[in-house]
């Protein structure tokens, strides 16, 4: 058997659980004389069969004097915590481990075991829970500075190699519970489907090489799109809902945009719906909120102070971001609203068509100022004002219903101006953080 995508002149960490696929990978380094050193982690989950895996890949070292490392981790401990699975503790434990090793600086890679048979299990895996074309290409043969030099090599390859050279090695009985999904794949599922497609394992080899390619050129495609659909502006990202209309697959085509951004596939159906929908409405992701702003959809993060944007909703009294924090005060008249303070302003709440948008002001921006008939531009506001670039970068504006109702620190909208008539106020106040 060969080792595959290895680096002759490179330095390898081997992540070695003690089982016969990393036990043979050990073997391999080492009868190709590569420059290697085996890592491995007691998760400490099945008692003396865990001490028992570490004795014997740490015996194997000693033997042929391979340098070892090893981590012992309180994993069930540790995914109570972290509210994760065992094998999401597992895994997150075992790569940050592994980094912390390469950090070292004095080697290059990790190297881990997955074999043939790992990848179309996890192909079937994507596929049963749902997947994309990419869900369909299985384990990378590499992955930043993880390779996988086994992935073109079978598990009756593995076990003939072992018997044939006597490794030595241990079986996880964990392995053998139905417990997990993947374990029910493995053992059940996939014989099953064997007993009809005696050639299944040979067929999805081939077919997932072919699924690599075809995802390249997805890939090719989704990009081209990307590049054509969404446009960056500051920390925000834009797209024109005229132009995004007309793209064919149109369903794709959105979860593509979108997904980068942590939205998934059902999400990208939503915003569709939110083609017909008005200013405002928006779909959120645990990272990021799609707002639709006149015609466009705006991409902007939920962390205010990496993003160019806000969404105000009637219960909202503060929101802050890196350099400042807006505050909404509800108020009853009548009341004295004169005020030499730059970042107070009043408006008339029944005007205010909420949700409103506190964003950075742009080019095209304009408003009828306070006390005038005539509508204005806001850069034209801006230069009366004599600011500087700088100062100018630092402006933004409150919008309702496509509206500009404030130029913070400058002039109010007329339209939207305390009258006789007023019944309810909302002062709006600009509070700046003492590094601005």
């Amino acid at each position: 058997m060969e080792l595959r995508h290895i680096n002759k002149e490179a330095r390898y960490l081997l992540a070695v659980s003690g089982g016969i696929d990393s036990m043979v990978m050990a073997d391999l380094f080492r009868q190709n004389t590569l420059n290697f050193q085996v890592a491995h982690c007691n998760f400490c989950l099945r008692g003396e069969e865990s001490d028992m895996d570490q004795q014997l890949v740490q015996d194997w070292c000693a033997r042929h004097n391979i340098p070892f490392h090893f981590q012992r981790f309180n994993t069930a401990d540790f995914a109570t915590e972290h509210s994760l699975s065992i094998q999401e503790a597992a895994r997150l434990l075992r790569y940050t481990y592994f980094n912390e090793i390469l950090s070292l600086g004095s080697l290059e890679y990790v190297a881990t075991a997955h074999h043939q048979d790992d990848n179309i299990e996890t192909v079937f895996f994507h596929l049963l829970r749902g997947t994309g074309i990419k869900g369909l290409t299985g384990i990378p043969v590499s992955n930043e500075r993880i390779i996988r030099p086994l992935l073109h090599i079978s598990k009756k390859e593995i076990e003939s190699y072992a018997v044939f050279n006597s490794i030595l090695y241990r079986n996880d009985s964990s392995n053998k519970k139905e417990d997990y999904t993947r374990n029910k794949l493995r053992n059940i599922i996939l014989p099953l489907i064997e007993d009809s497609f005696p050639q299944l394992r040979q067929t999805m080899s081939k077919n997932i090489v072919r699924f690599n390619e075809v995802n390249e050129i997805y890939q090719k495609a989704i990009d081209a799109m990307r590049a054509k659909l969404l446009e960056q502006r500051g920390q925000d990202y834009y797209i024109p809902i005229r132009k995004l209309k007309l793209v064919s697959p149109l369903q794709t085509v959105i979860y593509e945009l979108i997904k980068p951004f942590h939205f998934s596939f059902e999400q990208a159906i939503e915003l569709i719906r939110l083609f017909e929908s008005h200013t405002g409405a928006f779909i959120q992701s645990h990272s990021h909120r799609i707002i639709r702003n006149r015609d466009m959809f705006i991409i902007t993060s939920i962390d205010i102070s990496a993003s160019d944007m806000m969404l105000i909703d009637t219960s909202t009294e503060e929101i802050s971001c890196a350099d400042f924090s807006v505050w909404l005060k509800p108020m009853s008249g009548p009341l004295d609203i004169r005020s030499k303070e730059k970042n107070v302003e009043w408006v008339d709440r029944r005007l205010l068509k909420y949700p409103l948008l506190f964003r950075k002001w742009r080019q095209g921006d304009y408003l009828y100022p306070l006390g005038m008939t005539k509508k204005k531009k806001v850069s034209r506001m801006l230069i009366d004002e004599k600011l500087s670039l700088p100062e100018k970068e630092k402006i933004w504006v409150l919008e309702s219903d496509k509206k500009i109702v404030w130029v913070s620190g400058i002039r109010i909208d007329n339209r939207y101006r305390i009258t006789d008539n007023t019944k309810e106020i909302i002062q709006i106040r600009i509070i700046k953080n003492r590094t601005e």
